[in-house]
């Protein structure tokens, strides 16, 4: 009877101890899923490599070691790697063909309740189901005086998915030209950015513009581009001393889980000074300062303007001349203007003539004409000096 007691007694506190190791140490078998875009974002990815937190908890007690050996089936998982903690005590681990084997030496809680991640396991199955990590045979923590079993089943749940590695990365927008936006920007500004993703690409429909009122989209003859550059000409002339939001919108290519985007705004105020009339758009303005090889001035047209050059400061002159020169007036008698006061009329040559029946500003009439040559040429300029500054940039960089 007696003996019988005591055997009851072995075996209840046995019973005790287990209880008591399962109530105060507790491993977590914690999968990672992957980005919340993604689907099915609780069940791992057949076919990717997926990974997991190993965690261990002492609850109350001091462990000074605790060992921990995971079963698995090596047909229908594989180990890619297995990563130990740094800083949470002395770490090994080592696969040995279905099991794996992990270790931690005086491992370091800040509380003997805390929890702690000491291995973080990548791993990959091609297996569409379920499979499990069993913590088995071998597993044990160590306190001061005893030594407690560990034990447990994880199961995991893998699901088919129609790409490993999505691209959670958005594209990346950097504003180069103008490259200072405290400087006052120009009335007939236009901008360069430089646009890239590291992923699967920048989506070129996606870029919209907003800015001054107006939305533009890629494909309009306001954006253009040059491998990772866009250029953006606003279709209307910039308000005077105005402070102006630019905001543009791009996305990648990314389909599976939805495209990643990136939306950057900028601030810009803009120059003082005069702007032309909005019949005339920038973009004729620029043509006619820069792509006016097929546009011709009228005999009377070349007349006015070859007042306008006698009258026009010495820094402008040689410039005027160039802008002259496209719309086919000769140029034979320019110098002489300048020596005299009096209005001289250019005469037509050979490119005037066959130009004449498609003048431009024929076409837009007299009142474009006045309003495009009468302002201050700074104007005329100002997109031939931006272009050569960022013809040179590109060179360069």
């Amino acid at each position: 009877m007696i003996k019988t007691k005591k055997l009851i007694t072995r075996w209840l506190l046995g019973m005790f101890a287990m209880l008591w190791s399962a109530r105060w140490a507790k491993v977590t078998f914690q999968p990672l899923y992957s980005d919340v875009r993604f689907q099915p974002t609780d069940q791992l990815h057949a076919g990717c490599t997926n990974s997991a937190d190993i965690l261990f908890s002492p609850q109350g007690q001091k462990v000074t070691k605790f060992t921990l050996v995971f079963y698995y089936n090596p047909e229908n998982i594989e180990i890619v790697r297995i990563l130990p903690s740094t800083s949470n005590g002395t770490a090994t681990s080592k696969i040995e063909y279905n099991k794996i084997i992990l270790e931690i030496e005086n491992p370091i809680f800040s509380s003997s309740t805390e929890t702690l991640s000491f291995f973080q396991l990548y791993f990959k199955s091609n297996i569409v189901g379920k499979e499990a990590f069993t913590l088995g045979t071998g597993s044990e923590a160590v306190t001061t005086n005893k030594t407690y079993p560990l034990q447990g089943d994880f199961a995991l749940d893998f699901a088919k998915v129609p790409e490993c590695e999505p691209d959670i990365v958005p594209p990346s927008i950097s504003l180069i030209y103008p490259k200072n936006t405290n400087d006052r920007i120009t009335l007939d500004q236009y901008f360069i950015f430089d646009i890239k993703d590291i992923g699967k690409g920048v989506d070129k429909n996606s870029v919209i513009i907003n800015f001054d009122g107006e939305q533009y989209f890629y494909g309009s003859e306001n954006l253009k581009r040059n491998g990772n550059y866009l250029t953006f000409y606003p279709s209307t002339w910039i308000p005077i001393d105005t402070g102006m939001d630019l905001k543009i919108l791009i996305t990648d290519k990314q389909s599976y889980g939805g495209a990643n985007k990136t939306e950057s705004t900028y601030n810009f105020h803009t120059a003082t000074g005069m702007a032309l009339n909005k019949m005339i758009s920038p973009i004729m303005f620029r043509r006619m300062s820069q792509e006016a090889g097929n546009i011709g001035g009228s005999a009377d047209e070349c007349t006015l303007l070859a007042s306008y050059y006698t009258r026009a400061e010495v820094r402008y002159q040689y410039n005027l001349k160039s802008i002259i020169q496209k719309l086919g007036c000769s140029l034979n008698t320019m110098d002489e203007s300048s020596e005299s006061n009096e209005d001289i009329v250019p005469q037509m040559n050979a490119q005037q003539k066959q130009y004449r029946n498609i003048s431009v500003f024929a076409t837009l009439g007299w009142i474009l004409f006045f309003i495009a040559f009468t302002l201050k040429i700074h104007y005329l300029l100002a997109y031939r000096k931006h272009k050569k500054l960022n013809e040179q940039w590109i060179m360069k960089n």
